[in-house]
């Protein structure tokens, strides 16, 4: 791997654990040439631009503090760094993104003219105790990628939080900013039209905080996610109303199922799987909306 790169990350109100997410990266990407490394805050209120600049100063590396305006949102300050991005090679880490030893190389060996699209694992690292007693029930919604994600269609979604692509990816089609996790990877990667592929070696420990793993904001993050998922099913991909009957028959049994078992084993785990897939069964029957999403929560 030749081609130049350039880092994004977009950050917002996180400064301790940004400053976490840069201390990685020296090691994180040895044995690959030195990458430029874009930071985008969007309108933050802490430490971010400190952190970034103390970074600059004690690594020589060549970084970028870009500041948005206003806070408009995780996929905004993404299109922003690419504007200004110079690497022919795109690599996108959020900054809960803890890089492991290899982690570059290995991502960057997965790129190839067939899958000009390469993602890695994530695996949980936690200030405080997993929801619920099993690990499984939790782990999609705190963002924990062992496996390849597959998406509608069948084919590897890749994740936004780990990922390299080729810059001419990024030119058939930046991201939407309209559209809210979990959906941005899959919505992208439809309108780019290219195949992705999963790089299990290429690692980085995904940093969920106490207040990451508190319950109401868990229980709000998987209703709203619910909601989208329903929501792009029904509007953006116009799936007939027979289907999304199906769809939305199949997510109410689960959801029955996992509020029983929430009631029987006293596992806050049950809960969280069927609050998502009810708002989903919802959404897909236009019962329910997206509703309104502030800034400060555009994770």
């Amino acid at each position: 791997m030749k081609e130049s790169v350039s880092i994004l990350i977009p950050t917002r109100n996180r400064s301790s654990i940004l400053a976490r997410c840069l201390a990685a990266l020296p090691v994180g990407t040895q044995g690959v040439e030195r990458p430029e490394v874009i930071v985008v805050d969007d309108c933050s209120e802490d430490s971010t631009s400190r952190v970034v600049e103390e970074f600059a100063r004690s690594s020589g590396w060549q970084v970028q503090c870009l500041r948005q305006e206003r806070p408009v949102g995780a996929n905004a300050a993404r299109n922003a760094a690419l504007k200004v991005a110079r690497g022919q090679v795109i690599v996108l880490i959020d900054d809960d993104a803890i890089v492991t030893e290899g982690w570059l190389r290995n991502l960057l060996n997965g790129l190839s003219q067939e899958y000009p699209v390469a993602s890695g694992a994530m695996r949980l690292t936690l200030e405080g105790p997993l929801l619920g007693k099993h690990r499984e029930e939790i782990q999609g919604t705190l963002g924990e990628v062992l496996r390849a994600p597959i998406g509608f269609d069948g084919q590897t979604v890749p994740v936004l939080a780990n990922l390299a692509a080729f810059r001419w990816v990024f030119q058939r089609a930046n991201f939407d900013e309209t559209v809210r996790p979990p959906l941005e990877e899959a919505e992208w990667l439809l309108r780019a039209d290219v195949r992705a592929v999963f790089v299990p070696d290429a690692l980085v420990w995904h940093y969920k905080t106490k207040e990451d793993l508190r319950l109401s904001r868990v229980l709000r993050y998987v209703w709203l996610r619910g909601s989208e998922n329903g929501w792009w099913v029904r509007e953006r991909l116009g799936t007939p109303y027979l289907k999304r009957l199906s769809m939305a028959g199949m997510s109410l049994r689960t959801a029955i199922r996992s509020f029983a078992h929430a009631v029987w084993q006293r596992c806050w785990g049950g809960l969280v799987v069927g609050l998502g897939e009810l708002s989903m069964a919802l959404a897909l029957m236009g019962i329910i909306n997206r509703g309104p999403r502030t800034a400060k929560s555009w994770r």
